[in-house]
């Protein structure tokens, strides 16, 4: 039987999906703030420059802060409405047989995007502008110790982002939207997180390739797997040769196909 759709479910959904991503703003507006305050109680005579230069250095410890702060605030709501984080955010069992596969498909993916965007950016697509903002977000993370940058980006940032908009966000919009448009909504939003133009456009497309994953499993698990991998392979790759990523692309879509007739198998 096909479900039925309201508008009224679908703006109620909408809505939750905003909160949710308001409330990892406000949090992350309260972090930035506080470091901001720390050090010009610090340093009196900082400007307003060097202050900001001064926050993006702390980028990682920022992101640390944020994500532990975001997953233990979604935990108390969902305690305090008599639920549990794991059963809102999907945190459903995994049985581990796609592990190899969901690595190897987060490594593919991240050289795929490189190559992709890299091609882009030679034609010219971008304005200068965008690729200078991109690569900018990126120079402190690549100056952190190897362990920082496994501890931000390579675990707390996507266990954060797939309890957040995998979990959470897709998962009040897909009891009333159809599972398609919601994945698109959760990943518009994911995207818009990234802040920089090229990073809301490749960071969508990975929203809509992990919501795919996290609907077809119905769990957040793989795509915690998947997340981890892709941004590992962000910090630690070093450079992209492209060999590898040209062979990435096939590698990808093989992976995905054989997901895709893996589930269409158990539905059969």
């Amino acid at each position: 039987m096909k479900k039925k759709y309201t508008s009224t479910g679908v703006l109620l959904s909408l809505l939750k999906a905003i909160l949710y991503f308001g409330l990892w703003l406000l949090i992350q507006f309260v972090v930035v703030n506080f470091a901001a305050s720390v050090i010009k109680i610090k340093f009196p005579s900082v400007d307003d420059y060097d202050l900001t230069e001064m926050v993006n250095g702390l980028s990682l410890e920022i992101n640390i802060i944020v994500g532990a702060l975001t997953v233990l605030v979604l935990a108390l709501f969902a305690k305090l409405q008599k639920d549990t984080l794991s059963k809102r955010a999907s945190i459903n069992k995994y049985a581990g047989g796609f592990t190899v596969s969901l690595v190897i498909m987060g490594i593919a993916t991240c050289y795929a995007i490189t190559l992709i965007m890299g091609l882009l950016e030679m034609a010219h697509i971008f304005p200068q502008s965008w690729v200078d903002s991109q690569s900018s977000a990126y120079q402190d993370v690549f100056a952190a110790s190897p362990f920082m940058q496994f501890l931000s980006i390579g675990f707390i940032a996507p266990l954060m982002e797939e309890v957040l908009f995998r979990g959470c966000i897709l998962g009040v919009l897909k009891k009333e939207m159809h599972p398609w448009v919601a994945i698109i909504v959760s990943a518009v939003l994911f995207g818009v997180a990234h802040g920089t133009p090229i990073g809301i456009l490749y960071a969508t497309c990975l929203g809509i390739l992990m919501g795919w994953l996290s609907v077809t499993f119905n769990s957040i698990v793989p795509t915690l797997i998947f997340h981890m991998a892709y941004n590992c392979t962000v910090a630690y790759s070093g450079g992209v040769t492209m060999g590898i990523a040209v062979l990435s692309l096939p590698i990808l879509c093989f992976q995905i196909i054989s997901i895709k007739n893996y589930f269409r198998g158990k539905k059969e």
